[in-house]
This record gives C-alpha cells, sequence and structure tokens, in this order.
C-alpha cells in the first residue's frame, strides 16, 4: 500500500517538477539519460546475442509505453472538463454531483494495470538473458553523475523508511534507464554485426 501511495505523489508531483523546470531542462534531461544508458551498457557489457535476443523486449516495452501515454493524452481533454465541472460543482454547492462522479470515472483513461504486468513480464525475460554478474552488476551499477549511492550525509540518518525510499529511487531510475531510447540505441549497436 505504500508503495502505491509513493507513485501517486510521484505521478502527482512529475508535472509540476517539469513545469519548474528552465527551458534547458530537455538538453539537461537528454545528457542525464545518456550518460546513465552508457553507465548500464557499459556495466552490462552485453555480448552480440545477447543484444539480438533482448532488443525485441526493449522494443516491445516502448511499443507498449507509448500506446499507455497516448492513451493518457487523449483521456486528457475530457477529464480535465470533467475535474473542472467538479470544481465548479463544490464552489456551486460544496460536494460534486453524481453526474460529475461519473464524468471523472468515464474520462479517466484504462487502468495501467496491464501495463505494469507486461513490462514485470519483459523485465523477467530480459534478466533470463543475462549472467549472474550480469544481474550482479544490475544491483550495483551507480547511474548519473554526482548522486553517489549511501554517502556522507546519509551516515547516521539511515533508516528501515529511508532505506526503502533509496531502493523505490533506484529501482526507478534503473527501469527508466532500461526503457530508454538511449539504452535501446545501444543494445542495438552491440546487436549489430561487427
Amino acid at each position: 500500500m505504500h508503495h502505491s501511495r509513493m507513485m501517486i505523489l510521484v505521478c502527482a508531483l512529475t508535472p509540476v517538477c517539469a513545469m519548474a523546470q528552465p527551458q534547458a531542462s530537455g538538453q539537461l534531461h537528454a545528457l542525464h539519460s545518456q550518460i546513465a544508458a552508457l553507465q548500464l551498457d557499459h556495466a552490462l557489457n552485453l555480448t552480440q546475442q545477447q543484444a539480438q535476443a533482448m532488443l525485441p523486449l526493449l522494443q516491445s516495452a516502448q511499443t507498449k509505453i507509448q500506446a499507455a501515454k497516448t492513451n493518457w493524452t487523449s483521456a486528457q481533454p475530457g477529464l480535465v472538463a470533467a475535474l473542472t465541472q467538479a470544481v465548479t460543482d463544490l464552489k456551486t454547492t460544496g460536494t460534486i454531483s453524481a453526474s460529475t462522479v461519473q464524468a471523472v470515472q468515464a474520462a479517466r483513461p484504462a487502468r495501467g494495470g496491464t501495463l505494469r504486468q507486461d513490462l514485470k513480464s519483459l523485465w523477467q525475460q530480459a534478466k533470463q538473458l543475462l549472467t549472474a554478474d550480469q544481474i550482479q552488476a544490475l544491483k550495483t551499477v551507480k547511474l548519473g553523475v554526482g548522486h553517489p549511492e549511501g554517502d556522507a550525509s546519509d551516515a547516521g540518518t539511515s533508516s528501515d523508511h529511508g532505506e526503502a525510499h533509496r531502493h523505490f529511487g533506484r529501482h526507478f531510475r534503473l527501469m527508466h534507464t532500461v526503457l530508454s531510447s538511449d539504452f535501446e540505441s545501444l543494445v542495438q549497436a552491440r546487436a549489430s554485426p561487427g
């Protein structure tokens, strides 16, 4: 339950954080993504055969993610209209009408439960392609610049709660990197003969 609340918070804050970024954020994001993908590529050091087997899994995952993004984008205008009506209801009557609640529920995009399961399945298939050393590298690879895990500022303040947040953040960043187009390009290069 705690994990789902954290995901809701992350999803809710992501657009706000994105709006607060300066104009160069697109370029900065691209550089951070490229650095993390290169670090992961070097850590795994996939063979050509592994890369050839992993590439369709990555492409399938990206297709599923893109379909979910498209679904969410197409649902936004209807959801904005329904939520705007909820605000109007609250301002005028102090409650949200049943018809507005139904409109909000109808406007929401289909739940991502199948996407989550599909990605989990693809992740399990991808891990089966890796050696024990490569799986260990996944657990220990440092992604990014200037974010040492367990640095001195964390010493003495570690708790189970803080450790869970760090684990979630690390797992999220790793999955984001694995599913990035930058990492897919690197796997594509390793899969190519020559």
